[in-house]
């Protein structure tokens, strides 16, 4: 079974050029848990998820700290609102997660699950010549594993 047997077609993008105030609302009108970013050329250049706004560890180099960081931004728990209002105009070029893991249409199963397992993915764009042609979800990988006779 290859990954267009069993991916989810259709996939909603948003471009380098939008804010992330658009991608939330589309996110959360469309209960999306990822957008993919496209670049003019409607090329894949990166995603944002709903992990993005909750905030990343950042390890500090030769600090005994870590940060947390949320749209390029550090911060204490007490700054979040603020850092949320003044990211809704950020441009997502600037905030996505930049060279995302993608797969072919022609990623077997195998190759597919091996893939997301290993690198503790919960979801897979799909890419053919550079252009978003589907994404791969853990409800995907269930779906195929009901297709299997």
């Amino acid at each position: 079974m290859k990954a267009s047997d069993f991916m989810t077609k259709n996939v909603t993008t948003c471009n380098i050029g939008q804010t992330v105030e658009d991608a939330a609302t589309l996110m959360s009108k469309k209960g999306f848990s990822v957008v993919p970013i496209v670049n003019d050329a409607d090329e894949l250049v990166g995603l944002i998820t709903e992990s993005d706004f909750i905030s990343k560890i950042q390890s500090v180099p030769h600090a005994l700290v870590s940060l947390r960081q949320l749209f390029g931004q550090s911060f204490h728990a007490s700054d979040v609102e603020q850092i949320y209002k003044e990211s809704k105009a950020k441009k997502l070029g600037d905030v996505m997660t930049k060279n995302p893991k993608t797969v072919s249409p022609d990623s077997s199963l195998d190759e597919v699950v091996t893939f997301m397992s290993d690198k503790n993915l919960k979801r897979l764009p799909v890419v053919d010549q550079g252009k978003v042609v589907g994404i791969i979800t853990r409800t995907d990988v269930i779906r195929a594993f009901n297709m299997v006779k």
